[in-house]
């Protein structure tokens, strides 16, 4: 691996990867329905001469092969992935600091979450590779481009299609940009990075009336109360204390009027673990006290939404190490950094069931330039220098596994991807492109 080319190209790529982040930060759109994005992303490939195949409702899977060795069936193959949704939310002017360098077009949805730089890191690393792996070193790079990551469980459909096709993929690598850490940093680490999660929208319809006279009423008030005092104690009384596991209750929609006993209550929230174990137990006492309140209080509940308990992101420890070796031999080891373990979840898991897989954090915090804020916040920016290093770990890792070739001890979920989606306890999920 030639680290002095790759730094080198990935500095001049810096303009092109710039220039890619702002498009798609003024054209976000929001999961599933990433139409104009994907169209765009095509069009980039194209005039790199990448081939590549638009998965329906699944997101881009291009292809960048190299040598062809005599023995092509043990050639190694890396899939390098990038996710292209936006949030449905309305971004500030401002970052941190002051006015931002480019603002989001489409009112309402914005990349508060960072797959802006995502994106465009992956097409610079595209465009460096097509450089250096082609008649270069054995094996094949993948490109997936993934829809649908902020809920919408597009992934379904890219492992649908891999699982059908055959396609052998031997290690993954992602990236995912942090506020927390500073620009052109590292965390790369073995073991859980994102929480799986447990998501749940009940409604509770009682009996409605006047308040003058509660006690011809069965308000679904009540009943909400004792279950949200009762969920409060799941987490003490029946998870081991060696399990982190967090719940919030995000929406309580009920009643308009003082006077009037509302008929119908319906709450919204998620819990977030690292143990699937814990996830399954949490997702077990929420539906008894669900319903034993139900029954205590007269009403009746509704299950509109209660998936889970998905998978957790754990990180393999040997694709954690070649991946910190990697940019330790790009940066030095002073551009490795530690970081804050947190509970957002990552549809990323589901490719690390089925592979060896790592997901870097990149820092693109920079407080000059405003670039503070949190993921998911109105005000959160990245600082695009930033940007240069994400491109060159990706190729970094693709072109180090390729001349490695390790093969990584590794137990994947030997399900299809129904399967699975039956193990999460998840529906199929929707269809937005046109069949």
């Amino acid at each position: 691996m030639n680290t002095e080319e790759i730094v080198r190209r990935s500095r001049e790529m810096l303009d092109y990867a710039v220039e890619m982040r702002r498009h798609f930060h003024r054209h976000p759109e929001p999961t599933s329905r990433e139409f104009e994005t994907v169209r765009f992303l095509c069009g980039q490939l194209d005039r790199m001469g990448i081939s590549y195949v638009n998965i329906p409702d699944g997101g881009i899977l291009a292809e960048i092969p190299g040598k062809r060795p005599e023995d092509s069936e043990t050639a190694p193959h890396v899939l390098l992935r990038a996710d292209c949704d936006a949030l449905t939310m309305e971004e500030s002017p401002e970052n941190g600091r002051g006015p931002r360098c480019c603002l989001s077009t489409n009112s309402g949805v914005a990349h508060m979450c960072g797959h802006d730089g995502h994106m465009a890191m992956l097409l610079g690393a595209a465009k460096l590779l097509t450089e250096m792996v082609p008649g270069n070193v054995n094996g094949t790079v993948y490109l997936l481009f993934e829809r649908g990551e902020e809920g919408g469980n597009c992934i379904y459909y890219v492992m649908k299609y891999i699982q059908a096709r055959k396609i052998r993929i031997d290690s993954c690598y992602a990236i995912h940009v942090d506020p927390d850490l500073p620009s052109g940093t590292f965390w790369i680490r073995e073991g859980a990075s994102h929480a799986g999660n447990v998501n749940f929208e009940i409604g509770l319809t009682g009996k409605g009336g006047h308040g003058s006279r509660p006690d011809l009423s069965n308000s679904p008030i009540d009943c909400f109360v004792s279950i949200m005092n009762q969920l409060k104690d799941v987490r003490m009384k029946y998870i081991s204390p060696a399990d982190l596991l967090t719940v919030n209750i995000g929406s309580v929609q009920c009643g308009q009027k003082r006077n009037i006993v509302p008929e119908y209550l319906e709450f919204k929230g998620t819990a977030r673990f690292y143990s699937q174990e814990a996830g399954g137990i949490f997702k077990e006492k929420l539906d008894a006290i669900v319903k034993s309140n139900a029954v205590l209080y007269g009403c009746r509940p509704e299950y509109k939404v209660f998936s889970g308990p998905s998978l957790p992101l754990i990180n393999n420890g040997e694709a954690a190490a070649i991946a910190a070796e990697a940019v330790t031999e790009l940066f030095g080891p002073e551009c490795l950094t530690e970081g804050k373990l947190g509970l957002g979840s990552e549809s990323f898991s589901t490719l690390a069931a089925y592979y060896p897989s790592v997901m870097a954090r990149l820092g693109v915090r920079n407080e000059a330039l405003g670039a503070v804020a949190d993921l998911h916040n109105p005000h959160f920016d990245l600082d695009e220098e930033a940007l240069k290093y994400g491109i060159a770990s990706h190729a970094a890792y693709a072109l180090s596994y390729l001349e490695r070739c390790p093969r990584i001890p590794f137990e994947p979920f030997e399900g299809t991807a129904d399967d699975l989606l039956k193990l999460m306890n998840r529906p199929v999920p929707k269809r937005y492109d046109e069949t």
